[in-house]
């Protein structure tokens, strides 16, 4: 018997071995693997990889309550990395609460951005305060930012400002929770959730119908507008602000004002439309379906699957254009969507120069702009193409599906729980487009070799358009 058990010992401990030499190896192949991905590359990988790893750890068994498959829980790590929010099952009855924490964490890699976060820790650790080119070409992969504005700043202003609004959005929803029969630690445990959710308009509740049970909650209706909006306008506007107050510089950027200017628009027009076309929807019913489809986290006050399709339409709208650069939300862009209004209406006018607001655009922004606008009518063309193929479901329905997924918006017609196993995989496959950017995503699998990058002789025609 002790000969067995030391025979046992030793078999365990080369096992462990074993084990440890093939982790080693693994990791030491995917570092190699990674130096040679390009900085597009790199931020589709990462964002790939963590949705994998979340996938993994979701499907353990105390993960959840039972009768989730491997497919919804690999949705699920999905549309949390993504921020989306889409959800096959019942989150708040399906998962246990270490399975909701790992999605916690999920939402705030994704929101936030692991690139972003490793990057400031980096930057805070390193003695001369300075990224590496890797990182910085990484980075600036995965967000874009004005010339004005430096990457250290933004790094800074990203991190601090997402734990000082996070922070304070605890604080008020934990007190609230306390004064609504929640003990200590389910309220310090909903609002953390639901502060980090809101923030990085993810959509995530704890609850089996969404906020609906909080409409007159004036409390509820205004902390999550104010997460939520405070991540969708980006960090941009929050560097750009605090370097005003410092006196780094003399006036707020045009991207900043752009920036606002779209988003009180936005919330204006959806407001008002929705209030005027939807007579079931009170006046801050109305705004709050807005502020959930402009910044993308589709957090909603009334059932959306009742909604008529004309409301449908107006949500669809809003969410396709979404938030703003280096923010949190997805979308086309507010600055690309005023880019290209911008476009037309200077072509209309005959005048050779783009402006918008008295300032003229430079002329790679605009490609920029167009190129985005461009990919994602492809993406969602191919997303609801696919959907119409292996669905038997409204049209409305499933573009409206297909379009929260792009834009990690988490809105839902009461479709996304009927989806079919490739109707999953394809919203699957279209959530992580969302979160990587159609550009991105597109410059990633378009991504050549440097000798091939050098300009080639051609011809210059004209073209009737």
């Amino acid at each position: 018997m002790l000969l067995y058990n030391i025979s046992m010992t030793l078999n365990l401990r080369t096992t462990i071995d074993k084990i440890k030499d093939i982790i080693h190896v693994s990791l030491k192949k995917y570092a190699v693997f990674v130096l040679h991905l390009t900085p597009h590359q790199n931020v589709a990988q990462t964002i790939l990889v963590y949705t994998f790893l979340g996938w993994i750890v979701l499907s353990l068994p105390f993960m959840t309550r039972g009768g989730v498959g491997f497919l919804d829980n690999l949705f699920t790590s999905a549309a949390a990395v993504s921020t989306a929010g889409l959800q096959t099952v019942n989150f708040a009855d399906s998962y246990t609460f270490l399975g909701k924490l790992v999605v916690l964490v999920l939402i705030q890699i994704g929101g936030v951005g692991y690139m972003t976060f490793s990057s400031f820790v980096f930057l805070s650790l390193s003695q001369k305060h300075r990224l590496r080119k890797s990182q910085e070409h990484a980075l600036t992969a995965e967000v874009k930012l004005p010339n004005t504005l430096k990457l250290s700043d933004f790094l800074w202003a990203a991190i601090v400002f997402t734990t000082i609004a996070e922070s304070i959005g605890i604080v008020f929803l934990f007190n609230y929770f306390r004064h609504h029969d929640y003990t200590i630690l389910s309220a310090a445990w909903y609002s953390i959730f639901h502060s980090v959710s809101a923030f990085c308009t993810a959509g995530y509740t704890l609850w089996n119908n969404g906020l609906v049970d909080f409409t007159d909650s004036k409390t509820i209706n205004i902390v999550m507008s104010l997460l939520a909006l405070s991540g969708s306008m980006g960090f941009i506007v929050v560097a750009d602000v605090f370097n005003f107050v410092r006196r780094k510089t003399k006036e707020i950027s045009y991207t900043t004002k752009i920036i606002i200017l779209m988003t009180v628009s936005l919330l204006a027009f959806g407001t008002f439309t929705l209030f005027v076309t939807t007579p079931s929807l009170s006046l801050a019913e109305a705004f709050f379906q807005t502020m959930g489809a402009s910044t993308t986290a589709g957090f909603n006050t009334a059932d959306i699957s009742s909604l008529s399709s004309c409301s449908l339409l107006i949500l669809l709208l809003i969410m396709c254009i979404g938030g703003s650069p280096s923010g949190t939300a997805g979308g086309i862009k507010t600055t690309a969507f005023a880019s290209v209004v911008a476009i037309v209406y200077s072509h209309l006018r005959l005048n050779p120069r783009v402006e918008f607001l008295a300032h003229r655009i430079p002329i790679q922004r605009l490609y920029s702009a167009t190129s985005t606008v461009v990919l994602y009518m492809v993406f969602l063309f191919i997303s609801v193409f696919l959907l119409t193929w292996t669905e038997k479901m409204p049209f409305l329905n499933l573009l409206f599906e297909s379009a929260s997924a792009l834009s990690t918006a988490g809105f839902a017609a009461g479709t996304t729980e009927q989806l079919s196993v490739l109707g999953k995989l394809i919203i699957i496959a279209t959530m992580l487009v969302g979160r990587i950017g159609v550009v991105t995503f597109s410059m990633a699998v378009l991504a050549s070799d440097e000798d091939d990058d050098k300009p080639k002789p051609v011809s210059q025609e004209d073209v009737a358009v």
